[in-house]
């Protein structure tokens, strides 16, 4: 609990105080998230199997067996377990934000369940993500509607810039539809969406924490461990997918509690600056082709990384890598908010610094997957020379055999990845 509750009908000054630590608190709540998120898992995968509701390879697609897609209810199921049995909310405000996020979740978690299952059109899939908008911007009064833009890292008083209605009505629009489609786009890879959002949402968690915002911690730990205990089962080759009703939650939940508290808009921008990035760059190209933002095609980063010759394990440890690199330097700046005099001139520093590497983090990883493709290509190549030099009394070390022929692994590695890289 925080602070000070007061219950329906209690007498003023009555105080109800909680003897669990916060941390601790938030701990226990993590944990019980991730063992709900695993079980929940397990039953929903073998519930799809029995119903043949998977998701089949196809060209667009980067699995080769058929998987089951509804992982995302388990993800929700058991954040809004955990989070009715442990958060309070500290006054109506956290009460509306609250109740928007799990009205909202609702919503699209139904919604794209039924498109995870059966298919949707693009414009549903936007009518959907649109009134989920608007039920946490107005679940029955102000909720998370985006009025005020703020650095996290400067004190509550300073740099504030205010937005009238007829903005942040919109702007709120933007980034939580926004957020949506890039968790959502980012879900190309198995464990690669699920690991970038459980460490995003680790880092608000211990940014809320150093800024005195427990309620916002607690939910951003619950988000995390429902996430991780998803991920031993999304992990290559994953088991089950969270589909299209999990990664919209997840985006929804990062844009609803990135303005809940502590943690605001620019530490999530930071967080999230390389996906949000490749999302900018792949809607700029569609659009420069004369293509809807909505149409599919393999040119998201991931989709270059894997045609690079990079296999998913190591994407997904490059995407968890720059993301905590990014959070490491978000907490450092909370850190130095809170404990030393004089930060707030250089605390602004921070959120284009941060652009700018995730930037160039973009730049050098589009020019070095064709590189590494042929680098790949290159070793294979040698290790075919290495094999044609054996002695014929040698048994080779590193052979597949198919139709009585000796093919080296180095040049079955490249063929699984020749798929070529999209221009523009």
């Amino acid at each position: 609990m925080r602070g000070v509750i007061m219950g329906p009908g209690a007498a003023a000054g009555h105080v109800l105080a909680n003897p669990m630590p916060p941390l601790v608190e938030a701990g226990i709540a993590a944990g019980l998230a991730a063992t709900l998120t695993l079980g929940l898992s397990l039953v929903v995968a073998r519930f799809c199997v029995w119903r043949g509701w998977l998701d089949q390879p196809e060209p667009r697609r980067v699995h080769t067996r058929p998987v089951p897609r509804l992982g995302g209810i388990a993800i929700f199921v058991a954040f809004l377990t955990v989070a009715l049995i442990f958060f309070r909310p500290n006054g109506a405000a956290d009460a509306r934000v609250f109740a928007g996020l799990i009205a909202a979740g609702v919503l699209v978690v139904a919604a794209m369940a039924y498109d995870d299952v059966r298919g949707m059109p693009p414009w549903a899939k936007l009518g959907t993500q649109t009134l989920a908008a608007l039920v946490v911007m107005f679940p029955g009064a102000e909720g998370t509607l985006i009025a005020v833009i703020h650095n996290p890292l400067v004190a509550a008083d300073q740099g504030r810039a205010f937005l009238p209605l007829w903005v942040a009505v919109p702007f709120t629009w933007f980034w939580v539809v926004g957020m949506m489609n890039t968790v959502n786009w980012l879900d190309g890879s198995d464990g690669l969406a699920g690991g970038v959002v459980a460490i995003a949402a680790t880092v608000m968690a211990v940014i809320s924490a150093v800024l005195g915002q427990p309620g916002p911690a607690l939910l951003c730990a619950i988000l995390a461990g429902a996430v991780i205990g998803f991920l031993p089962l999304n992990w290559h080759p994953a088991r089950i997918f969270m589909g299209d009703s999990g990664a919209m939650f997840l985006g929804l939940a990062l844009a609803v509690l990135a303005n809940f508290g502590g943690a605001k808009l620019a530490t999530m921008l930071l967080l999230m600056a390389l996906p949000i990035l490749d999302t900018a760059r792949v809607i700029a190209r569609r659009a420069r082709h004369g293509h809807s933002p909505l149409r599919f095609d393999r040119s998201h980063l991931h989709h270059r990384l894997l045609a690079g010759g990079f296999t998913q394990r190591q994407i997904a440890l490059l995407f968890y890598g720059i993301t905590a690199a990014f959070g490491g330097l978000t907490i450092l700046g909370a850190y130095l908010q809170v404990h030393l005099a004089g930060w707030s001139p250089l605390a602004w520093v921070l959120p284009p610094l941060g652009l700018a590497l995730a930037s160039a983090a973009l730049a050098v990883v589009l020019l070095v997957a064709p590189r590494y493709r042929a680098w790949l290509a290159a070793r294979g190549r040698a290790t075919s020379a290495s094999a044609l030099e054996t002695p014929e009394d040698a048994t080779p070390l590193s052979t597949s055999h198919t139709h009585d022929h000796a093919v080296p692994v180095g040049t079955a590695a490249i063929a699984r990845h020749q798929v070529p890289l999209p221009t523009g």
